[in-house]
């Protein structure tokens, strides 16, 4: 039974004790079996709908982790209308100081990595497959070295955002600066670097389009 998976002692904590997290209506943040939760100071936590952490969590003490890492001032909101977000085992999501992550309603599949330094939103209905990779940086800063010796940043980060019923298939990778459109498919494997219009079926690395006007149930 699903009751029996969850982590009491957290739920109890983080929807009734903790300040880092705001409530609307009857919202819950659901621990279930090796969820980890880390809050640091001025962080948020928003809930517009549930919050279901390791949601395909097995029996205790053989179950797989599921991350969820909001650093110094970062924000995260799920939920949208009542709508639900899940987190499956093996997800790992991290918002960095002063960052903001949005999930409006959907799933993470099993080991997929959100890394959020800047804004990254996720609209409603989304499904994101396995070993799926979403950053809006690139992890480490690249520069230019002029020839006064002083340095030019090249890779300056960028939010992103995913729109709404989008379908991003196992081992994917969305980078920063990129714009998802509405009822889009991005095939499995991809690496997306530029814009995908809305209804359009993209593949590849870099990902390109090659369908327009689907649809996907």
């Amino acid at each position: 039974m699903e009751i029996l998976k969850l982590q009491f002692l957290k739920f109890i904590k983080y929807n009734y004790f903790d300040k880092h997290i705001t409530k609307i209506n009857r919202a819950k943040l659901l621990p279930m079996h090796e969820s980890i939760i880390t809050l640091s100071d001025n962080s948020k936590i928003e809930l517009l709908g549930n919050f279901k952490m390791n949601a395909n969590a097995k029996k205790r003490r053989i179950c797989r982790s599921a991350l969820c890492r909001i650093d110094k001032d970062g924000k995260l909101r799920v939920g949208s209308n009542g709508k639900s977000f899940q987190l499956y085992y093996g997800c790992d999501v991290i918002v960095f100081s002063g960052g903001e992550l949005i999930l409006k309603s959907g799933f993470c599949n099993s080991d997929t990595k959100i890394r959020c330094k800047e804004k990254i939103t996720i609209g409603e209905d989304v499904v994101i497959s396995h070993n799926v990779t979403i950053e809006d940086y690139d992890g480490h800063q690249l520069y230019n070295i002029l020839e006064n010796g002083t340095k030019e940043k090249l890779n300056i980060s960028a939010p992103i955002t995913i729109g709404d019923h989008v379908w991003i298939g196992a081992k994917a990778t969305i980078l920063k600066g990129v714009n998802v459109g509405d009822g889009a498919v991005i095939a499995a494997g991809s690496v997306v670097t530029s814009d995908i219009p809305a209804h359009c079926l993209c593949a590849g690395v870099p990902a390109k389009v090659i369908r327009e006007n689907v649809e996907w149930e």
